[in-house]
């Protein structure tokens, strides 16, 4: 990894400790307000509100995996009570570029640009479908045209949204491999010829009898941006797209059109006008590169089918980076700037999908295999780099202040556990079963409730006054459940190795010292011990399979754990304490830096957290950190501190 190589041995490099919980939203929120998680109140995926029922909590996941522009229930920015250092910059008379941040979407700003996803090199939010060709001569990858005589010309038709084909069908025509689609996603094409001898023109209808022509192109012309209305899962959309003959024989019965993805310009780009100047920076660079279209993904041939349905773009992690980098170089060579923060999920993905591959301790570890998991982590990090190298490239000189942060990383997993078990056997947990066998909360009687997922590995004692069914007085009951959750806890033990599967377990007041404070956090917090993990197919708060228990209770992981996005997940981060250790791995997160006024080739001798990046930042940059800002100044770092 040459480029972080180089910023670290220009710079200091140090791990860093997470804010607890040690996951996505609450770390990336930490590292953008430099608030601990009781302050910024962002306590997980899905956020407790003090009052509100349990069962609706606001989740967030949408927001940083967004499928598709405004699908998000609940945005990180909308629940955070921290203020971000971009508006703190801004506020200072900083402009800012924020590309793919958690917590950026919507855009709060005025004068500095905001990006959700990675921009329309690969992202979902901008692209409808991929590009496609349309053409007679039936090559593999191609969506076939055919052409008849009309009455004044040559004609042909296709579905432009490329999802399927249109054959003639006596005077008409024909939709195949399509289910119903509205006519008006069906162009015609007349082929004419412009000095009545060799045809060299071809007219574009919108609509297959109407007389709406949209462009005429000679061989080799490219049409202007055109706008039509699709309709998708995600409802109506509209996009912009070009076509540019590619082929037309002199006998007309040749053809080959190719149509640019589909580009979706709204909901991911502020101002607005910047999603245009990106699609058409890459167009140019497309066209001086030689391409047939524009400079973008080319996609996985496992992943996308030349004809297939709106709105199901995939996203590869080299191609997400590479976005990336293309949309910070765009910015950055065009507009005024001060402050760049580019944010990519990965390696996260890979280490919940194969991290148990490189650890001895899994209980299906193989060394040959153990080679091939470590190539997959080797290709990630040398993709990450590479996007580095290129951002720093493009954006930064000597006088560049550089930083490198990540939010968490990840440890093995060995065995299960699902710490409502305890609380069930202590009576202060309580369930009873609905119409189809599973387990529901049994409000009245539940004395607390479990919030591992998807809450933060917290517990709430159901408390009269607060809670919409709470019934445990405050006071010396409300005091007596709590110390009977952490005795339940600490009894708990796996019957094949022996071992407490809970680190540590704390009332809320005693883990100030992990930022754990605030009405958004549980009234117990608990942490589970290393190697143990308790997966997301159980919701603690129900409906519950009790056969899921069954599986998921002091069992050897070896597939793996089911979880919402996984089928079977290995390395996990959000259960532990920030400092961890096991199988080799360590949950600690990354902080490199370098640039003016930061200690050369410097290891720092005590680890910073995640709150301390920003009020280091404001520092070196010369602008108050923002209002709820409680990290230190990394010291340390500094040439003068």
């Amino acid at each position: 990894m040459p480029n972080l190589a180089r910023l670290i041995q220009e710079g200091v490099y140090s791990p860093m400790l997470s804010s607890p919980p040690v996951d996505t939203p609450t770390n990336w929120t930490s590292l953008a307000t430099g608030a601990w998680t009781g302050t910024h109140g962002i306590n997980t995926f899905g956020v407790h509100l003090e009052g509100e029922r349990f069962e609706e909590s606001h989740r967030v996941n949408p927001s940083i995996f967004p499928p598709f522009v405004d699908q998000a229930p609940a945005y990180i920015n909308e629940l955070c009570q921290a203020e971000y250092v971009w508006q703190a910059a801004e506020r200072a008379g900083k402009r800012c570029f924020v590309l793919n941040w958690p917590g950026s979407w919507p855009s709060t700003l005025e004068s500095s640009a905001v990006i959700d996803g990675s921009g329309p090199f690969s992202s979902v939010l901008a692209r409808l479908s991929t590009a496609h060709t349309y053409t007679t001569n039936g090559e593999t990858g191609t969506v076939p045209l055919i052409v008849r005589q009309a009455a004044a010309s040559l004609e042909s038709a296709l579905v432009i949204s490329g999802e399927g084909t249109l054959r003639p069908d006596g005077d008409g025509w024909r939709a195949e491999g399509i289910g119903e689609l509205d006519d008006k996603l069906f162009y015609r094409l007349a082929i004419t010829a412009s000095e009545g001898i060799n045809y060299d023109t071809v007219t574009v209808y919108r609509g297959l009898a109407g007389d709406d022509a949209l462009t005429t192109l000679t061989v080799g012309e490219w049409s202007p941006w055109l706008w039509d209305d699709f309709p998708t899962r995600f409802g109506q959309v509209r996009a912009k797209f070009r076509l540019r003959l590619m082929h037309l024989s002199a006998d007309g019965g040749e053809i080959t059109v190719y149509r640019t993805t589909l580009f979706n310009t709204h909901g991911w780009a502020h101002p607005a006008s910047i999603a245009d100047e990106l699609i058409e920076d890459l167009f140019v660079q497309g066209q001086a590169q030689g391409r047939a279209g524009l400079l973008e993904t080319e996609g996985d041939a496992e992943d996308i089918h030349p004809i297939m349905p709106l709105c199901q773009v995939y996203e590869s992690i080299s191609d997400q980076a590479r976005g990336l980098a293309l949309t910070a170089r765009y910015l950055a060579a065009n507009y005024p700037w001060d402050l760049l923060m580019v944010q990519i999920h990965a390696p996260d993905g890979l280490n919940h999908e194969a991290l148990n591959g490189v650890s001895p301790q899994w209980k299906r570890y193989d060394t040959v295999e153990a080679e091939r998991y470590w190539d997959r982590f080797r290709a990630e990090y040398n993709v990450l780099d590479r996007m580095v190298g290129e951002i720093a490239e493009a954006c930064a000189d000597d006088d560049t202040l550089v930083m490198v942060v990540s939010d968490h990383a990840a440890i093995p997993t060995t065995r299960t556990v699902w710490v409502g078990q305890a609380l069930l056997d202590a009576g202060l947990l309580a369930y009873k079963e609905n119409e189809s066998a599973q387990w529901v909360m049994d409000w009245a009687n539940t004395k607390v409730v479990l919030g591992d997922h998807p809450l933060a590995e917290n517990v709430w004692v159901n408390l009269k006054g607060r809670d919409p069914d709470g019934f445990v007085e405050p006071g010396e009951e409300y005091e007596t459940v709590r110390e009977q959750v952490i005795q339940a806890f600490y009894a708990l033990r796996d019957p094949e190795t022996g071992q407490c599967p809970v680190a540590l377990a704390l009332r809320k007041e005693d883990a100030s010292f992990l930022g754990q404070w605030g009405d958004r956090v549980g009234d117990i917090v608990y942490y589970l011990t290393p190697g143990y993990a308790t997966g997301g197919s159980i919701c603690s708060l129900g409906p519950i399979d009790p056969q899921a228990v069954a599986r998921e209770h002091f069992q050897w992981i070896e597939e793996g754990i089911v979880s919402e996005y996984f089928d079977a997940m290995h390395g996990i981060h959000h259960q532990y304490l920030p400092n961890v250790e096991y199988g080799g791995c360590s949950n600690r997160a990354v902080f490199v830096m370098a640039g003016p006024g930061v200690r050369k080739g410097a290891n720092l001798p005590v680890p910073p957290w995640t709150p301390d990046v920003v009020p280091t930042l404001a520092h070196l940059l010369g602008f108050p950190a923002p209002a709820q800002a409680e990290g230190s100044i990394i010291a340390a770092a500094l040439e003068e501190p």
